[in-house]
């Protein structure tokens, strides 16, 4: 766990290591897309789809208190 907590410090901290993840992460998006664009399509439908739930629901300002009743 501690070296999760360090990379996303080093993350957070320094640009160059942010951008080239932002890099990779592009890189990919287009090899996968230059293979097949389908299952790159359903992934932004899905997250739009969410996205819009949620906005609609007014899900979006964080975390909502639990409604749910514990019997346990």
């Amino acid at each position: 766990m501690e070296r999760i907590e360090l990379l996303w410090k080093l993350v957070e901290r320094e640009p160059l290591v942010r951008w080239s993840a932002v890099a990779t992460v592009a890189l990919v998006w287009l090899t996968i897309a230059w293979l097949s664009p389908l299952p790159l399509l359903v992934a932004v439908l899905l997250v739009a789809t969410v996205y819009v739930v949620r906005r609609r629901r007014g899900d979006h300002a964080g975390t909502r208190p639990d409604d749910e009743l514990d019997l346990l």
